[in-house]
């Protein structure tokens, strides 16, 4: 069983609700909404479609046609090198308005892939994850479809909630394209899952997205001061080996969209590849998040000490429609997107 620790907003001492996934600030006061979108970079469209599609159930759109200016607009927000171009193709799960929005970025050549390994130990990007009503059907078709499961068999634990109360967890990880993993995760007990669920399928998703780091607290740091995220749980994992610390991370009132900070000690930890993780580079490659101002978070987050990548722009993007958007690297390096509708 996985203690958790009882902190509210920057560690104040906070009435906080039992079920340890409840918002604690209020939607009314955020700046920043829940993780809504996510870039993948592969070479693999054939993978991509099998593990996406086929497995999981979102629908699939691409390669879709864009204009010169757009894609310009694309190599300053992504930091795509000169001379490369790309096809990007649209993944979502069209009955479920609040799960992550993919794009998948695919380079006209092979560039490095960010992740050496299937590891968990290893420090980078890891995994986007899917609530499902029913775990075990879900992989049975993903076994059947010819994907490695991490562990041998479907996980099954108890998680607890802030009056000690346990309450069981269903869950199974995969190991996908460029040494990333999904995931798959029920919670029982009648709790609410982490995600909204098509009602017709049973299932969710991407609804939370989580990257192994070696510094945690600076990480909770640029997340909570940039885009005023809380941090909802700070937990010690003590079923796997070695043990780990995992933090959630929320937007104020949200209930899905949030992020996960796995560290572990560093005498158990698998040095990083030394692959930046961000585009080009394949893998699991970036974030973005809806804001209120993107003027206000990049002055946040210049006092911060944050690099900017790319100042306020406008983009027709395929996920959001016309936005103003920035991008800038979170402490490991890791590229944040920030987008706010355009104002007509």
């Amino acid at each position: 069983m996985m203690a958790i620790v009882p902190l509210g907003i920057g560690g104040a001492q906070n009435p906080l609700p039992n079920d340890p996934m409840e918002p604690i600030g209020e939607a009314a006061a955020a700046i920043a909404g829940p993780l809504s979108g996510a870039l993948l970079v592969t070479r693999d469209v054939p993978l991509l479609k099998k593990t996406y599609v086929d497995a999981l159930g979102l629908v699939m759109r691409g390669p879709i046609a864009q204009t010169e200016q757009t894609i310009a607009v694309q190599r300053r927000l992504w930091g795509m090198p000169d001379g490369m171009s790309w096809q990007i193709y649209l993944l979502e799960r069209r009955e479920v308005a609040d799960a992550i929005r993919i794009i998948a970025i695919v380079p006209d050549r092979d560039t490095p892939v960010i992740r050496r390994s299937f590891q968990r130990e290893e420090t980078g990007p890891y995994a986007l994850g899917f609530p499902m009503r029913d775990v075990d059907a879900i992989d049975q078709r993903m076994i059947a479809l010819g994907f490695i499961r991490t562990l041998p068999n479907v996980n099954r634990y108890s998680l607890q909630l802030r009056d000690g109360t346990p309450y069981p967890i269903t869950e199974a990880s995969y190991e996908v394209a460029d040494n990333t993993r999904l995931v798959l995760l029920s919670r029982g007990n009648g709790l609410p899952q982490n995600g909204t669920l098509d009602i017709s399928t049973g299932m969710g998703g991407p609804a939370y997205s989580s990257l192994i780091v070696e510094d945690s607290s600076s990480m909770e740091e640029f997340f909570t001061k940039v885009l005023d995220f809380e941090r909802r749980t700070s937990r010690e994992w003590t079923n796997f080996s070695p043990r780990f610390r995992y933090v959630t991370l929320h937007a104020l009132g949200a209930r899905t969209g949030n992020i996960g900070l796995v560290e572990y000690a560093k005498d158990d930890r698998q040095p990083n590849s030394a692959v930046a993780p961000r585009p080009p580079n394949r893998g699991l490659a970036g974030w973005a998040f809806p804001v209120r101002s993107v003027a206000l978070i990049l002055q946040r987050a210049k006092a911060l000490g944050t690099t900017v990548v790319c100042p306020p722009i406008e983009i027709d993007d395929p996920r959001f429609g016309r936005v103003v958007a920035a991008s800038l690297l979170a402490p490991n390096g890791f590229l944040i997107e920030i987008f706010e509708p355009r104002q007509i």
